[in-house]
Protein backbone atom coordinates (compact mmCIF):
# COMPACT_ATOMS: atom_id res chain seq x y z
CA UNK A 1 0.00 0.00 0.00
CA UNK A 2 1.32 3.36 -1.07
CA UNK A 3 1.71 5.55 1.66
CA UNK A 4 -0.33 8.51 -0.02
CA UNK A 5 -3.60 5.77 0.39
CA UNK A 6 -2.32 5.13 3.79
CA UNK A 7 -2.36 8.52 4.78
CA UNK A 8 -5.72 9.39 3.07
CA UNK A 9 -7.29 6.55 4.82
CA UNK A 10 -5.77 6.83 7.73
CA UNK A 11 -6.99 10.26 8.17
CA UNK A 12 -10.62 9.42 6.83
CA UNK A 13 -10.91 6.45 9.87
CA UNK A 14 -9.61 9.24 12.60
CA UNK A 15 -11.48 11.92 11.46
CA UNK A 16 -14.73 9.84 11.54
CA UNK A 17 -13.81 8.69 14.73
CA UNK A 18 -12.77 12.43 16.27
CA UNK A 19 -15.31 14.26 14.46
CA UNK A 20 -17.73 14.30 17.66
CA UNK A 21 -15.49 16.21 19.62
CA UNK A 22 -14.83 19.03 16.54
CA UNK A 23 -17.97 20.57 18.25
CA UNK A 24 -17.37 20.38 21.58
CA UNK A 25 -13.44 21.65 21.13
CA UNK A 26 -15.42 24.38 19.49
CA UNK A 27 -17.77 25.40 22.01
CA UNK A 28 -15.07 24.80 24.75
CA UNK A 29 -12.95 27.62 23.00
CA UNK A 30 -15.50 29.98 21.90
CA UNK A 31 -16.97 30.07 25.72
CA UNK A 32 -13.60 30.72 27.33
CA UNK A 33 -11.96 33.37 24.64
CA UNK A 34 -12.81 35.66 22.10
CA UNK A 35 -11.39 34.77 18.83
CA UNK A 36 -11.45 32.03 16.03
CA UNK A 37 -12.12 28.42 17.36
CA UNK A 38 -9.01 27.63 14.34
CA UNK A 39 -5.59 28.65 14.10
CA UNK A 40 -4.46 29.05 10.55
CA UNK A 41 -0.55 29.72 9.75
CA UNK A 42 0.60 29.39 6.24
CA UNK A 43 3.34 26.80 6.14
CA UNK A 44 5.85 25.29 3.69
CA UNK A 45 4.76 22.16 2.10
CA UNK A 46 6.16 19.92 0.22
CA UNK A 47 8.52 21.67 -2.08
CA UNK A 48 8.42 24.45 -0.50
CA UNK A 49 4.81 25.16 -1.76
CA UNK A 50 2.57 27.13 1.16
CA UNK A 51 -0.08 25.87 2.45
CA UNK A 52 -2.61 26.63 5.34
CA UNK A 53 -2.05 24.75 8.43
CA UNK A 54 -5.34 24.01 10.77
CA UNK A 55 -5.38 24.07 14.19
CA UNK A 56 -7.12 24.21 17.18
CA UNK A 57 -6.13 27.48 18.64
CA UNK A 58 -5.26 27.67 22.07
CA UNK A 59 -3.79 31.39 22.62
CA UNK A 60 -5.65 34.53 23.19
CA UNK A 61 -3.50 36.72 20.63
CA UNK A 62 -3.03 40.48 21.50
CA UNK A 63 0.28 40.48 23.11
CA UNK A 64 2.59 41.20 19.59
CA UNK A 65 4.58 38.13 20.72
CA UNK A 66 5.29 35.53 17.69
CA UNK A 67 2.23 32.73 17.91
CA UNK A 68 5.21 30.30 16.25
CA UNK A 69 6.84 30.24 20.06
CA UNK A 70 5.10 28.81 23.05
CA UNK A 71 7.53 28.47 26.15
CA UNK A 72 6.13 26.48 29.18
CA UNK A 73 4.13 28.68 31.48
CA UNK A 74 3.03 30.92 28.64
CA UNK A 75 0.03 33.41 29.92
CA UNK A 76 -1.74 33.17 26.72
CA UNK A 77 -2.07 29.41 26.43
CA UNK A 78 -5.83 29.29 27.32
CA UNK A 79 -7.79 27.01 29.52
CA UNK A 80 -8.77 24.51 26.93
CA UNK A 81 -5.79 25.46 25.12
CA UNK A 82 -3.91 23.49 28.16
CA UNK A 83 -6.05 20.51 27.57
CA UNK A 84 -5.79 20.36 23.80
CA UNK A 85 -1.94 21.04 23.94
CA UNK A 86 -1.19 17.93 26.56
CA UNK A 87 -3.76 15.76 24.76
CA UNK A 88 -2.54 16.94 21.50
CA UNK A 89 -6.27 17.43 20.38
CA UNK A 90 -5.29 20.95 19.34
CA UNK A 91 -3.56 19.18 16.03
CA UNK A 92 -6.65 17.34 15.00
CA UNK A 93 -7.69 19.97 12.47
CA UNK A 94 -4.49 18.88 10.54
CA UNK A 95 -6.03 15.55 9.60
CA UNK A 96 -7.96 17.96 6.90
CA UNK A 97 -4.79 19.05 5.79
CA UNK A 98 -3.47 15.51 5.03
CA UNK A 99 -7.18 14.62 3.48
CA UNK A 100 -6.54 17.41 1.26
CA UNK A 101 -2.60 15.98 0.47
CA UNK A 102 -1.18 18.86 2.05
CA UNK A 103 0.26 17.09 4.75
CA UNK A 104 1.27 12.92 5.28
CA UNK A 105 0.42 11.48 8.76
CA UNK A 106 4.13 10.98 9.54
CA UNK A 107 7.06 12.94 8.54
CA UNK A 108 8.37 16.21 9.33
CA UNK A 109 6.26 18.67 11.20
CA UNK A 110 6.36 22.21 9.09
CA UNK A 111 7.82 25.19 11.01
CA UNK A 112 6.38 28.71 9.67
CA UNK A 113 7.59 30.43 6.60
CA UNK A 114 10.42 32.66 8.51
CA UNK A 115 11.80 29.70 10.89
CA UNK A 116 12.23 27.37 8.12
CA UNK A 117 13.73 30.18 6.29
CA UNK A 118 16.37 30.92 9.26
CA UNK A 119 16.80 27.27 9.88
CA UNK A 120 18.13 26.89 6.58
CA UNK A 121 20.42 29.87 6.87
CA UNK A 122 21.90 27.86 9.36
CA UNK A 123 21.98 24.52 8.24
CA UNK A 124 21.63 24.32 4.55
CA UNK A 125 20.84 20.65 4.66
CA UNK A 126 17.27 21.40 6.55
CA UNK A 127 15.97 22.60 3.12
CA UNK A 128 15.68 18.65 2.47
CA UNK A 129 12.90 18.20 4.66
CA UNK A 130 10.83 19.99 2.16
CA UNK A 131 11.47 16.91 -0.10
CA UNK A 132 7.90 15.49 1.17
CA UNK A 133 5.28 15.97 2.65
CA UNK A 134 5.39 17.53 6.18
CA UNK A 135 3.71 15.53 9.11
CA UNK A 136 1.32 15.43 12.39
CA UNK A 137 3.95 13.48 13.62
CA UNK A 138 7.85 12.37 13.06
CA UNK A 139 10.48 10.73 13.82
CA UNK A 140 11.98 13.93 15.85
CA UNK A 141 8.72 14.39 17.81
CA UNK A 142 8.40 10.88 19.05
CA UNK A 143 11.80 12.01 21.26
CA UNK A 144 9.93 14.32 22.69
CA UNK A 145 10.11 18.30 23.08
CA UNK A 146 12.89 18.13 26.14
CA UNK A 147 15.12 15.69 24.23
CA UNK A 148 14.73 17.57 21.38
CA UNK A 149 15.58 20.59 23.10
CA UNK A 150 18.39 19.49 24.98
CA UNK A 151 19.80 18.20 21.93
CA UNK A 152 19.13 21.45 19.90
CA UNK A 153 18.17 21.75 15.97
CA UNK A 154 21.04 19.62 14.48
CA UNK A 155 19.74 16.65 16.32
CA UNK A 156 16.38 17.42 15.21
CA UNK A 157 17.46 18.27 11.82
CA UNK A 158 19.84 14.45 11.32
CA UNK A 159 16.41 12.52 12.52
CA UNK A 160 14.16 14.27 9.78
CA UNK A 161 16.72 14.10 7.25
CA UNK A 162 16.87 10.51 8.29
CA UNK A 163 13.16 9.85 7.72
CA UNK A 164 13.25 11.90 4.78
CA UNK A 165 16.01 9.05 3.15
CA UNK A 166 13.24 6.18 5.00
CA UNK A 167 10.05 7.25 4.60
CA UNK A 168 8.85 4.41 2.26
CA UNK A 169 9.97 1.82 5.08
CA UNK A 170 6.92 0.30 6.29
CA UNK A 171 8.01 -0.61 9.71
CA UNK A 172 9.93 3.09 10.11
CA UNK A 173 6.59 4.23 9.92
CA UNK A 174 4.81 1.60 11.74
CA UNK A 175 7.13 2.49 15.04
CA UNK A 176 6.59 6.19 14.36
CA UNK A 177 2.83 5.38 14.63
CA UNK A 178 2.55 3.17 17.48
CA UNK A 179 5.23 5.52 19.49
CA UNK A 180 3.11 8.50 18.95
CA UNK A 181 -0.45 6.49 19.61
CA UNK A 182 1.60 5.25 23.02
CA UNK A 183 3.12 8.89 23.80
CA UNK A 184 -0.69 10.10 23.44
CA UNK A 185 -2.18 7.98 25.57
CA UNK A 186 0.07 8.21 28.19
CA UNK A 187 -0.11 12.39 27.92
CA UNK A 188 3.24 12.86 27.12
CA UNK A 189 4.81 15.45 25.03
CA UNK A 190 5.46 14.59 21.13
Amino acid sequence: MSKKIFDFFGALVLLVLTAPLFPLIALWIKATSPGPVMFRQIRPGHRGVPFTLFKFRTLIDGTGRPLDTVLPGDQRVTAPGRFLRKTHMDELPQLINVLLGQMSLIGPRPFSIKQTEARVREIPSFARRLDILPGITGLAQIRGRKWLLKRGLRCMSRLDLFYVDHERCLGLNLYILFKTVEIVLRGKGV
